[in-house]
């Protein structure tokens, strides 16, 4: 065992992560994430007990971390395994999408809304559900709602499940399929939300090789400047959306689609196109846009 000044240590992890994470905020939130998973202790008890006893196996851990992300530009959340999501923990592996802040935000914003309905007894999809994450994080907060979570990789699917059962959650059904193919014709939903591929072919060269090297292209790439899927979604979605007079009332959408920030007026008239009404492009915390959202008249559908 050694023992090790706290503040201390997680600076020498900071100064070890210089060569890879320019942005020192950055490299501070790493230096404790690792430090927590390691001693499995929140910062705010590190922080309180000043000296902590490490093994040498714990040390050893440590430092494989920091040469992962140094050398090999391993994503961090792959290294400790899981991440923080609203309030569940999600498991991560690679190569499935690792859950973004972005959609995290996106999350809050549909549950403030969904919080206006009467009638919580809902049906729910979640097109592209990668880890789960969404569709999950909805669950969880609406246990009387039915949620359908679909993805084309059988990896992402395997690990929303193992999410789901991770975190007790079992008003879920994960099912394989690319987009919509695989779910019934006579299957309809209140709600349709997706966080698809949308990065251009162009975009993915730019990329760190964090997200290149590691992350699944197919859960992050689409052809048409980034918004092939994203087409797909919208076009096919009425067929799939059930007519609610509630969210209609109260105006909550019933189509919600997570965007890269240069697409929102191209994503809007997409949902114009295939006959949605109040159609709103919203934006993240950095004021950038983010997600578009739109409803159907049920005279339409």
């Amino acid at each position: 065992m050694e023992k090790k000044d706290v503040v201390k240590l997680s600076r020498q992890i900071e100064d070890n992560l210089k060569k890879r994470y320019q942005d020192p905020t950055l490299r501070n939130q790493y230096a404790w994430w690792m430090l927590e998973k390691i001693t499995n202790k929140k910062k705010s008890e590190l922080i309180a007990l000043e000296f902590i006893n490490l093994t040498q196996e714990q040390i050893v851990t440590l430092e494989k971390w920091i040469e992962k992300q140094v050398v090999e530009h391993m994503p961090l959340q792959y290294l400790l395994g899981s991440v923080p999501f609203d309030d569940i923990e999600i498991l991560v592996e690679p190569p499935v999408l690792i859950p973004r802040p972005e959609t995290e935000e996106m999350c809050y914003h549909v549950l403030e809304m969904l919080k206006k309905l009467n009638n919580k007894n809902i049906s729910i999809l979640d097109i592209g559900t990668g880890s789960g994450c969404i569709a999950l994080t909805l669950a969880k907060a609406l246990p009387k709602s039915t949620i359908y979570a679909t993805d084309i990789s059988q990896k992402a699917i395997d690990l929303a499940q193992k999410n789901a059962k991770n975190n007790n959650i079992d008003n879920v059904k994960f099912l394989k399929s690319d987009l919509y193919e695989n779910i019934k014709k006579n299957i309809t939903f209140d709600l349709i939300i997706s966080n698809p591929p949308y990065i251009s072919v162009d975009e993915w060269r730019s990329l760190d090789d964090s997200v290149t090297k590691w992350e699944d292209p197919k859960a992050l790439v689409a052809r048409d400047e980034g918004l092939a899927i994203i087409e797909k979604i919208i076009s096919l979605a009425p067929q799939f959306i059930k007519s609610n007079d509630e969210f209609k009332n109260k105006k909550i959408p019933q189509l919600i689609i997570e965007i890269g920030y240069k697409q929102g007026v191209d994503v809007a008239k997409l949902f114009e196109d295939a006959g949605f009404a109040d159609i709103k492009v919203e934006k993240d915390m950095e004021g950038k846009d983010r997600f578009v959202t739109g409803g159907i008249d049920a005279l339409a559908i």
